[in-house]
């Protein structure tokens, strides 16, 4: 009898183990079945925003902050793609920036950084925004950054969205003193893509990231690299002043231009002409 329970309780044992076996082996199965299925369905699907994922600046640098409430999907998507020549552009980095009015003290927009990401692999990517006044900004290594102002309708489920990078420009020259003509180092220029929403009247303005500023050399030479072509103004600073000059331009420009600036001290003027300027702009009498 005891002989006997033995032998039973070896085979229970054994057969629990084989049973334990083809268990797993069957798992693993299901598991090799499923997951090209479910590789499959996020490939057809575009990225959607997770988080802001805003870059650190330098110490001191200044920032476009997040805005208040985030938006969820239930809020509506932006569907966009990102195209340069015809041809979608993955990993394109993209940042979405809200209106929210304008800052009393400076008349300034105040802009708030609605939502951020990358493209995928087929240029798309989806972006939750709540209804309201929005500019569009993505960008691409080797190529010029695109803007794209953009309405988002309240309870709209989807907006599609369609941005297309073009090839990169440059603008160069020389920053001289005015009345002399003599090179002027170290002045600072600050460049400010023309993003108007619906406002033609306002002054152009843009977010902190979409500005670009440059300070001349020793020679009072200078050069910027990577800027989309179109209409732009620029605010120069004689070194050691507050007060600027401002003119409008377009680009590209053929030849370098020569900005003159007045002596630091010298009171302020608004140039900004209706046309685009020769390659010489001079401010003051």
């Amino acid at each position: 009898m005891r002989r006997f329970l033995g032998r039973a309780w070896v085979f229970a044992v054994v057969a629990t183990a084989i049973g334990l076996a083809l268990y797993g082996r069957a798992e693993e199965r299901a598991a090799h079945q499923v997951e090209p299925r479910e590789q499959a369905e996020a490939s057809e699907a575009p990225p959607r925003v997770e988080a802001l994922g805003l870059p650190s600046g330098p110490p001191g640098e200044v920032r476009t902050l997040p805005v208040a409430e985030a938006a969820s999907e239930a809020d509506g998507l932006l569907d966009l793609q990102v195209m340069s020549g015809g041809l979608p552009v993955p990993r394109a980095q993209v940042r979405l920036y809200r209106r929210d009015g304008r800052i009393p003290d400076t008349g300034r927009v105040d802009w708030r950084v609605a939502a951020a990401g990358a493209t995928g692999n087929d240029g798309r990517l989806l972006m939750p925004a709540l209804a309201g006044s929005y500019l569009l900004v993505a960008r691409a290594e080797g190529l010029a950054p695109a803007w794209l102002n953009l309405m988002h309708p309240l309870g709209g489920p989807r907006t599609p969205v369609s941005l297309r990078l073009e090839e990169a420009t440059s603008l160069s020259g020389r920053t001289v003193l005015q009345g002399s003509g003599s090179p002027l180092p170290e002045a600072e220029l600050t460049l400010t893509p023309d993003v108007h929403g619906w406002e033609q009247e306002d002054r152009p303005d843009a977010p902190a990231e979409e500005r670009v500023t440059v300070t001349s050399d020793a020679a009072g030479r200078f050069r910027v690299e990577g800027l989309a072509p179109g209409l732009y103004s620029v605010e120069g600073r004689p070194p050691g002043s507050t007060s600027t000059v401002e003119w409008t331009l377009r680009l590209p420009q053929a030849e370098p231009l020569v900005l003159a600036l007045p002596k630091p001290g010298a009171r302020r003027h608004t140039g900004a002409p209706r046309r685009p300027p020769s390659k010489e702009l001079r401010c003051g009498i």
